[in-house]
């Protein structure tokens, strides 16, 4: 087995991948591959591909495109790969490494619903991802490498994927309404209690998930008079809520699957920004 600190396997394609995203730069995103084997008198070599970069993109959803870029590129850059005993990706993102297994054996035969009975995030992504993975003539694993500063090969791919977000030629890898927040605090998933409460919030961004036929909203709490007020946290809601604008809600009371049981009236934004 590879450990992802400088010591390849031999007898396998390794790739080392890496994701890139900058908020600075209204989130121009890019994935860098480089891909390390041993030829037959046993030297190493070594071969980068950086393409061009995304308008828009998360750094979750970088990582995963990394890892389907690299198998493309792998496909593209041997005839036959079953020369290779197997292909060992090297990523830093836990995010992957810890959820590789789930979206090849685990979430496809769960409809991709996660276990608290709703959708998987990134779901097209890890689809392609698999679809890549499907097509290869040998195993692919997945390792997680210490970022940067411990592998030289990991830092060859940072620079590439860094290199692939400045030309952000591509449109956004996913599409999603958003307006800025008035909150100056971060996002935090879970972070409002839910326990059947009515309270006043405000629509940040709105992504449709197709498969579980909702949308997913980021919303900040706009209630003073509610512990959670400026708070900044995900809901879900069948009904249509446009961005920018202020609802009175009632949540059901189920912290793993937060939904909008009721949206009670629209308001008026103006009597409540901070």
């Amino acid at each position: 087995m590879g450990s992802g600190q400088g010591i390849i396997d031999e007898d396998a394609l390794n790739i080392f991948t890496d994701g890139s995203s900058y908020p600075d730069k209204q989130r121009a995103a890019g994935v860098g591959v480089r891909l390390v084997w041993v030829n037959e008198d046993g030297n190493e070599e070594i071969g980068d591909y950086a393409p061009t970069g995304w308008q828009k993109a998360t750094v979750d959803e970088m990582e995963i495109e990394a890892c389907t870029v690299a198998l493309q590129e792998a496909n593209s850059s041997f005839q036959d790969l079953k020369r290779f005993k197997r292909i060992l990706i090297f990523s830093d993102s836990r995010y992957v490494v810890e959820n590789y297994v789930r979206a090849m054996h685990i979430w496809p035969n769960r409809r991709w619903l996660g276990a608290n009975g709703m959708p998987v995030e990134n779901i097209d992504l890890w689809k392609r991802l698999r679809k890549e993975v499907n097509k290869c003539p040998v195993k692919v694993d997945v390792e997680w490498v210490k970022a940067h500063k411990s592998n030289k090969h990991n830092q060859a791919a940072d620079k590439l994927a860094k290199k692939s977000a400045s030309m952000p030629f591509n449109r956004p890898l996913s599409i999603s309404e958003t307006t800025s927040k008035w909150s100056d605090r971060k996002t935090k998933r879970g972070c409002v209690p839910v326990v059947g409460q009515e309270t006043k919030i405000r629509i940040v961004s709105r992504e449709h998930v197709i498969k579980a036929k909702t949308n997913e909203y980021r919303y900040e709490v706009i209630d003073p008079d509610d512990k959670s007020y400026k708070d900044l946290d995900f809901v879900y809601c069948v009904e249509f809520l446009s961005r920018n604008k202020c609802y009175r809600v009632r949540f059901n009371a189920e912290q793993k699957n937060p939904t909008i049981d009721e949206v009670i009236e629209e308001l008026d934004c103006s009597k409540y920004k901070y």
